[in-house]
């Protein structure tokens, strides 16, 4: 399988090409705002959710059931409005994130720090979570398709949300290109949309704009490879999610919750940290960035 941008990613260190500050002054896009309705993210690994889409997530809720946040500390969830006639967001995390540390931590270990985590995660954002436990490393599209698109149908978002399929991430284009097929035959069975998402940086778009799905898909390791006016990363297609100062508590809040990703997970002096502090705040740029 050919990844879009894989060998970017690869070439790229540990601390990546752009720092959060050159990001901070480079970036711009138009705005979009997400609609009512159901969005559901769909994450290839747990914390892929909180890094792209977790303020909007804390927002939305807030929004959804002003009462969730109240009169609570960090990773409770307060009383929610059952009044609201929009459904509850929802996280649909596909893998069960077992490879993230081979040689440091037993897969069967690191399977249910990771599951915990994201649970956490979840709580801390006011969201809903399914958790597929597909085996992570390796993602297959007939085994994304299969378990994937009937909990799509199921749980009929208005918006649907996955990362972006030219990420350099064999996993996260995987799910993208998965999530675009349910998309497209949604838009069959007339559920139509947006018209193709930024894949790898052409889709047909061929979409009415009649329909009642919108696609979108969210950066995780292009942040980390790429620069300012890159020519592999689609900017005419880049979208800016606003997100207040509070949103953005909770979804640092919630990153914190995956600390299997943000610490060592062993003695050794080599030990693996997936997102050191360099790498984190490239999440938070004040706004979060979608593909439309």
């Amino acid at each position: 399988m050919t990844v879009p941008n894989g060998r970017r990613l690869a070439a790229t260190d540990d601390i990546g090409v752009t720092s959060a500050e050159q990001w901070r002054g480079a970036i711009t896009a138009p705005s979009i705002a997400i609609g009512p309705g159901r969005l559901v993210v769909v994450a290839p690994h747990p914390d892929d959710e909180v890094l792209g889409l977790g303020a909007t997530m804390a927002a939305r809720s807030a929004r959804k059931a002003p009462d969730l946040f109240s009169g609570r500390g960090p990773g409770e969830t307060g009383a929610t409005d059952t009044s609201t006639h929009d459904p509850s967001d929802v996280v649909v995390c596909v893998s069960d994130g077992a490879a993230s540390h081979p040689g440091e931590v037993a897969p069967e270990e690191m399977r249910g720090r990771r599951k915990a985590e994201c649970e956490a995660g979840a709580r801390e954002l006011g969201i809903d979570l399914r958790m597929l436990g597909l085996p992570d490393g390796g993602l297959s599209a007939d085994a994304v398709d299969a378990a994937l698109h009937p909990v799509l149908d199921e749980l009929a978002p208005t918006t649907v949300a996955v990362t972006w399929s030219g990420d350099g991430h064999p996993d996260h284009h995987v799910c993208a290109e998965s999530v675009r097929r349910w998309w497209r035959d949604a838009r069959a069975r007339g559920r139509g949309g947006n018209g193709d998402a930024a894949g790898d940086g052409g889709g047909d778009g061929d979409g009415d704009g009649d329909g009642d799905v919108t696609l979108l898909e969210f950066p995780v390791w292009m942040w980390h490879w790429a620069s300012p006016g890159d020519a592999d990363v689609p900017w005419e297609r880049l979208r800016r999610v606003a997100a207040d100062d509070r949103a953005f508590d909770h979804k640092r809040r919630a990153l914190a919750a995956h600390a299997s990703q943000l610490e060592p997970q062993s003695s050794a002096p080599d030990a693996t940290v997936i997102l050191p502090p360099a790498v984190v705040e490239r999440f938070f740029l004040g706004a979060e960035w979608v593909f439309a």
